[in-house]
């Protein structure tokens, strides 16, 4: 009777070892994939002038301009299609190189050759950029300035002087950098000048 008890037992050992082998779960597996994408600010720089009242892209060099005459010149910024909004800024340097080679002094250059500023929509900050007044959306442009006028008093030293007006822009989103306390030249977000 005791092999048969040891033989019983085993036999039910047996069959619950088989039962946990084959036993069967039902599953599923799932999966997202989330495609997220970041924006962009993308700038454009610009320049046209204005002749007879029709904007056209500006010719390149001009030359023999007397004392007196203002010559249109309208650099903007435009924001591409596709872009984040962004704020703006400009630097302008006009450098004058006279006849014999030599450099005009900063108060030379301010005195006789004035950009026309639009002053309105634009405010220049200690640090030298001008700062657009507002933001800047898609297909919208803002032009710093339209003219260059040179003074009706400009002095004999400055027959066939090379004036070269360099203009830098630069953009840094709108969206969760809001306006600081001291205004638009307080922003963050400028990019590094390069030394």
């Amino acid at each position: 009777m005791k092999k048969k008890m040891l033989s019983l037992a085993l036999l039910v050992i047996l069959f619950s070892l088989m039962a946990l082998g084959s036993t069967a779960y039902f599953t599923y597996e799932g999966r997202a994939t989330n495609v997220i994408t970041t924006g962009a600010v993308l700038m454009d720089l610009n320049e046209v002038q204005m002749e007879d009242g029709v904007e056209t892209p500006y010719p390149g060099p001009i030359t023999n301009v007397m004392p007196g005459r203002s010559v249109s010149k309208i650099p903007y910024v435009e924001a591409e299609e596709g872009t984040q909004p962004f704020y703006t800024r400009v630097k302008v340097d006009t450098t004058v190189t006279l006849s014999d080679g030599t450099t005009a002094g900063a108060d030379d250059v301010a005195r006789y050759f004035l950009l026309n500023y639009d002053t309105e929509h634009w405010a220049q900050g200690a640090d030298g950029w001008w700062y657009y007044l507002g933001q800047l959306e898609a297909g919208q442009r803002a032009a710093l300035f339209t003219q260059v006028d040179f003074a009706p008093e400009l002095p004999n030293a400055y027959q066939n002087c090379r004036v070269v007006i360099e203009i830098k822009a630069q953009a840094t989103q709108v969206k969760n950098n809001p306006i600081p306390e001291g205004g638009y030249t307080a922003i963050v977000g400028w990019p590094e000048e390069a030394q």
